[in-house]
């Protein structure tokens, strides 16, 4: 372990002297203010009696996963919750993973053809979340998944209209650490450099900017991205302005702990109670 940090340090002086900290750093900035939604005991118990569909992968789980310890916090009855592509026919929170992880085209697809196959009769709201591995630098053109997310939900309002379909932006990664900035200027870097965020950044301001009314948008990169005093984790990289996961949030990289998860999920029955509202 000491001699990975001495090292990483020698490796660090080395990329400053040759100039490549431009390459491997980002700039803090200042970020947009945002409040995490908190769910109320009234939008608790709302959704707790509600049918509601929910598509996603892991860092879904995550969120689900907290809701037992949130509602229990709270006293409030928790959902059931059912992994399941059947239709529900009594309150519940249904969910299943959607598609392969780096295929978001093929995710909206197939979250298209699961409401069309009768989850979207039965349920009372619906939400479709991408993953953060869908939106990589290279890998993904925004304006076309975005394209597609968004015309998919306004075709399906339009043929559901007692069925509220809610957005989702992407989830976010932790800014890379030292040693991970040396790997990535050596070749060996992973797939949760800041350029992704950059990527997923994109992506979600595209989505902000198209769903704006309470109730239309679980922003889950804003909550992972906002810490518990209210101040955004945001950086500025080769010009472009982009958002990274509170540290105190993460389990590793990419996905969240527990009191990470319990804020998501608190954000999570805020956001669905607006919308059957």
């Amino acid at each position: 372990m000491l001699k990975a940090l001495v090292a990483a340090v020698g490796a660090l002086g080395l990329l400053a002297a040759l100039g490549l900290g431009a390459v491997l750093w980002a700039d803090p900035a200042e970020g947009d203010p945002f409040e995490t939604p908190d769910a109320t005991s009234a939008d608790l118990e709302d959704v707790a009696g509600h049918r509601v569909f929910f598509g996603h992968k892991s860092v879904g789980y995550n969120i689900l996963d907290a809701l037992p310890r949130l509602y229990e916090e709270r006293g409030v009855a928790a959902p059931k919750v059912v992994e399941s592509r059947e239709a529900p026919l009594e309150p519940a929170i249904v969910h299943t993973p959607i598609g392969e992880n780096g295929h978001p085209l093929e995710k909206i697809a197939e979250f298209d053809r699961i409401m069309r196959d009768g989850m979207a009769d039965a349920v009372d709201v619906a939400i479709v979340k991408l993953c953060y591995v869908d939106f990589r630098e290279g890998r993904v053109d925004v304006e076309e998944v975005f394209t597609a997310y968004r015309d998919t939900l306004a075709g399906l309002s339009r043929d559901y209209p007692g069925t509220s379909f809610v957005a989702a932006t992407s989830p976010l990664t932790t800014e890379r650490g030292p040693l991970g900035k040396v790997k990535a200027a050596l070749g060996r870097g992973d797939t949760l450099g800041p350029e992704h965020n950059v990527v997923r950044e994109r992506f979600n301001a595209l989505m902000r900017a198209e769903y704006t009314e309470p109730g239309t948008l679980f922003d889950i990169a804003a909550i992972q991205s906002t810490d518990a005093s209210g101040a955004r984790v945001s950086y500025e990289r080769d010009g472009e302005h982009y958002y990274a996961m509170e540290q105190a949030y993460a389990s590793d990289p990419g996905h969240l702990n527990p009191d990470g998860a319990e804020v998501a999920a608190s954000a999570f029955v805020a956001v669905l109670a607006d919308a059957l509202a």
